[in-house]
């Protein structure tokens, strides 16, 4: 027995080759979750005590063992072993070595299959409340920084072309809504992580009459599975976690996106912090913006590690295969990222500053309050699809004349539509279009500062 492996040695005469041990082996990336293996053997150990399959004496000794190999792991001293495949069986025979024959009695009535997917969701809850409390970082700082813009001009783009004129503080607050689905998003899931799968057994359940619900809240879950079979096979929670990312991660790649273009000299509407970018081996007057660079490259990965899970998943009969063991590797890469770069997003939102004569002076240089002049004339009795044309004929004479809207005459605007009058400049004009937007969501400030108490009282729950 000793050359097979102890889990399943029995059945077989031969243990498995080099290759298939070294191909089967898991252990490399599931080590991560010894935390969470070795907390839910302490609460199945004092389920077995409850049931009468282990005596007290029998209970506090596994546990006791447990508790010095989680010591031994976070000291570094712990000796993985390829061999026995995973962590569970790592930890395991680790226990034997401790305490003896009684470490073979915690595996009564379990399973690797639902003991895995325990461990796997008590890991993603945890690692999800550490997103959650970076993503609140990330959106109590972008409101912050919206507060202290609330004055400052810009246009906004569609195309990335100019559109019409927004505050800053708009733009910024765009971002934190983002952020804010996101983390919804993220509490969502939990509720499917904190539904406890410990006493499935393989895939029919368990004979030994175990306190599921009990064993359940000791672990710091809400509920239980209601069907073995599904329980064991089941990794919906996997793919949302993996969604949830992923989408999370195109935010961050958008918003870099728009803070590269911004930090050009072509654009000259933000710096962002010197210790966040790099310089240039070979020429040196560059400051590049490679973290962003990297936040921005570095999603990619997280909607690879997506379309792996769900096309793990696509094929599988129920209950558990082994193919499940693959779920891990995307979704950990998936979760190291996310948390290192909400990091660095945080350190770039904190220390990002913008060129507010820049951004106002591109507000006065382009026709933004075209739209504004078109419902100007809507106001005036002239229906919206004439009023785009005359609109349109007021843009074009003002560029072959060299002007922009708000610099044309009274006069000139009268040539092309007797509709206009004096009160038309009361339109035109940057800054009176962006308070004109009153509307729920719109851009005029007296909204934004609704919305920035909005979002602060959000953030206090």
């Amino acid at each position: 027995m000793s050359k097979k492996n102890p889990s399943w040695g029995g059945r077989f005469t031969k243990k498995p080759s080099q290759i298939a041990q070294n191909f089967s082996s898991s252990v490399d990336v599931d080590q991560a979750l010894y935390n969470q293996d070795i907390q839910g053997s302490i609460a199945y150990a004092e389920a077995l005590m409850e049931a009468k399959v282990l005596s007290k004496n029998e209970c506090n000794k596994i546990k006791t063992g447990l508790k010095k190999i989680k010591k031994k792991i976070e000291a570094g001293n712990f000796n993985w072993n390829p061999a026995l495949e995973d962590v569970h069986m790592n930890i395991e025979a680790a226990l034997e070595k401790e305490i003896g024959v009684t470490a073979k009695k915690l595996h009564t009535g379990r399973s690797r299959n639902d003991q895995v997917v325990t461990d796997f969701k008590l890991f993603l809850l945890e690692r999800s409340i550490e997103i959650e409390s970076l993503l609140r970082n990330l959106m109590k700082n972008l409101v912050v920084r919206a507060e202290g813009e609330l004055e400052t001009l810009m246009p906004g783009f569609t195309h990335l072309q100019n559109a019409q004129p927004v505050s800053l503080a708009h733009y910024l607050l765009s971002w934190y809504e983002m952020m804010k689905r996101d983390l919804e998003r993220v509490s969502a899931t939990k509720k499917e992580l904190k539904v406890s799968p410990l006493g499935s057994g393989a895939l029919s359940g368990n004979r030994f009459k175990l306190d599921r619900q009990k064993l359940a809240k000791s672990l710091g879950f809400d509920s239980v599975t209601r069907n073995s079979i599904d329980a064991v096979s089941d990794r919906d929670f996997a793919l949302e976690v993996a969604f949830n990312i992923s989408v999370m991660a195109i935010h961050f790649s958008r918003i870099c996106e728009e803070l590269i273009i911004w930090s050009s000299s072509q654009f000259n509407y933000a710096q962002l912090p010197e210790e966040l970018c790099t310089g240039s081996s070979i020429m040196p007057q560059k400051k590049n913006p490679d973290m962003a660079e990297l936040v921005r490259g570095g999603s990619a990965k997280t909607v690879g590690n997506l379309m792996t899970l769900l096309s793990l998943m696509k094929n599988q009969p129920l209950a558990y295969n082994r193919d499940n063991q693959e779920d891990k590797a995307p979704l950990i890469n998936s979760i190291e990222y996310a948390t290192e770069a909400l990091s660095i997003m945080i350190e770039i939102i904190k220390g990002v500053s913008f060129n507010n004569d820049q951004m106002l002076a591109d507000v006065y240089d382009d026709f933004l309050t075209a739209t504004d002049l078109a419902e100007y004339l809507v106001i005036k009795g002239v229906p919206f699809r004439e009023a785009h044309e005359i609109t349109g004929t007021a843009v074009k004479y003002a560029e072959d004349n060299d002007l922009l809207l708000f610099e044309m005459s009274l006069d000139e605007f009268k040539k092309i539509s007797k509709k206009i009058s004096q009160d038309v400049f009361n339109y035109i004009d940057p800054s009176d279009s962006i308070q004109a937007k009153t509307s729920i969501g719109g851009t005029a400030l007296q909204q934004i500062k609704k919305e920035i108490k909005r979002a602060k009282d959000y953030l206090k729950k």
